[in-house]
């Protein structure tokens, strides 16, 4: 069966003497593996359109155990940010974590969308150490797992004066629920992490954190991540 597809190149490992194994975030089918044949090679009928992060549209044929790339071609090369080395860097670090957080073959078009929006807008954005904090948060969300900001994570009571975070509830967790491991936030930083869902990329830079706030959200937020990778199942939504 030959299929169609819009797709991010997230990852290409070598495999044998001129081919590719590409890692795709497609907007049909979700993350798939497929194989690209001769890529490696200078005359290659597929050029720039397998460069990471680039959106091509592509063409594969379909078997049951593979998956053989047929045709590419290049829908967006976002070549202003890989042209800035410190949004590349930016830009690739959140594939990579895409990358983790994704299973295979369960399509979800958030996702998809999550990363065109995020790349369409990475080359006008300021505050890069902020647009990392906000790059996990939303991603979270598209994928159904973001903490619980709205509520106590352990109680259900309601958020009001003093703010604990615990990866292992699943969010903030108020005064009266906290316990010994839970961190204590800010209630400035509890506030801008919510407020960072509910901006778009184009209106994050109207927030200021100090370098220790974002320090902080930093090292809370790849602790959840790093809860949920090491959970049997994410959930979804």
């Amino acid at each position: 069966m030959i299929l169609k597809t819009l797709g991010f190149i997230l990852r290409a490992i070598k495999f044998r003497e001129s081919d590719l194994i590409l890692t795709v975030l497609s907007r049909e089918y979700g993350k798939i593996s497929l194989i690209a044949k001769g890529a490696r090679r200078t005359e290659s009928k597929f050029g720039a359109a397998l460069d990471l992060l680039t959106l091509s549209e592509l063409v594969f044929y379909d078997a049951d155990n593979l998956k053989l790339l047929k045709e590419a071609s290049i829908i967006e090369d976002y070549r202003a940010i890989k042209n800035d080395y410190e949004r590349l860097v930016l830009a690739l670090q959140t594939a990579h974590l895409l990358n983790q957080l994704v299973e295979e073959h369960h399509p979800d078009r958030a996702v998809f969308e999550f990363l065109r929006d995020f790349l369409s807008e990475l080359g006008s954005l300021q505050n890069l150490d902020l647009v990392g904090v906000a790059v996990k948060l939303k991603l979270m969300r598209a994928l159904g797992i973001a903490p619980r900001m709205s509520s106590c994570a352990r109680g259900r009571h309601r958020l009001i004066d003093e703010f604990w975070f615990s990866p292992q509830s699943g969010g903030f967790v108020c005064a009266e629920c906290h316990q010994a491991g839970d961190t204590q936030l800010s209630p400035r930083l509890a506030q801008n992490l919510k407020m960072i869902l509910g901006l778009s990329w184009s209106k994050l830079d109207r927030l200021a954190l100090s370098e220790d706030e974002i320090t902080l959200a930093h090292g809370l937020l790849d602790e959840f991540i790093s809860f949920y990778l090491k959970a049997p199942h994410i959930p979804s939504k």
